[in-house]
């Protein structure tokens, strides 16, 4: 069992034969991360029992110990997946979330006072904003470029397999709600709303980059995108304000 980071008191749990002992438990781990590296490379179909044990320098025997049939040992792979990735949620908020709140007064007036507001300290907000979401972005595309690409394999498994969806539904409510949250933190009258329509165009930006690259990706334009879409909502939230 691991907590899911969602602070919601589930937890994920892992089907394949449990392991006893400390270095059983880390062959076992081992073979779920050669399973996982093999669906970034290969995507689903490619795990099977021997090539996942020769990715794990395993003895074949080893995978078929901990994992009675193939099904067991690619919902297992996608639990370790999910573990993974709520870690990422995790550092979203760290890197995101949390130092909103240090801003400056000043800075938080922008989005919280319904009074005049400079349009140079409505931009100080929003470049602080796209700096933020932008950084977040060239991590997920650069240094969690793995995670992205199986995430990809994830969301289709999640469609036809329904442990797999259990998992899905599990991850993308972690997000949604740091996302949520953050739009709580601006006042937004439509918290929820805002927050999904933020998580769409993530997606994009992060699918458009996984497919020319993050060396060629133009982020000057993904700032300009992301300023877009944050200046639309800010505005009107001060007018909620204002009414």
């Amino acid at each position: 069992m691991a907590p899911d980071g969602t602070g919601n008191g589930k937890s994920l749990a892992y089907q394949g034969r449990k392991a006893s002992r400390a270095k059983s438990e880390h062959r076992r781990r081992l073979i779920l991360e050669a399973a996982l590296r093999i669906v970034v490379r290969e995507g689903v179909r490619g795990i099977r029992h021997r090539a996942v044990a020769k990715e794990a320098d395993v003895p074949l025997a080893a995978t078929t110990y901990y994992f009675k049939d193939i099904q067991e040992l690619i919902v297992d792979t996608f639990t370790l997946y999910t573990e993974k990735a709520l870690g990422v949620v995790n550092r979203f908020a760290d890197q995101f979330y949390l130092p909103l709140k240090e801003m400056s007064v000043s800075h938080l007036k922008a989005l919280t006072s319904g009074e005049n507001v400079s349009e140079e300290e409505l931009d100080k907000v929003l470049d602080y904003l796209v700096t933020q979401l932008a950084n977040y972005v060239k991590e997920q595309t650069g240094n969690e470029r793995d995670m992205l690409i199986a995430e990809q394999a994830f969301r289709y498994e999640a469609i036809v397999n329904d442990r797999i969806r259990e998992l899905a539904l599990m991850h993308r409510k972690a997000l949604s709600d740091k996302i949520e949250e953050f739009m709580q933190l601006v006042s937004s009258p439509t918290p929820r709303e805002d927050a999904e329509m933020l998580m769409g165009l993530f997606h994009s930006i992060e699918y458009s980059v996984l497919l020319v690259g993050s060396d060629n990706a133009d982020f000057d334009h993904i700032r300009r995108t992301l300023k877009r879409y944050l200046a639309l909502i800010i505005p009107d939230l001060l007018r909620q304000r204002k009414s």
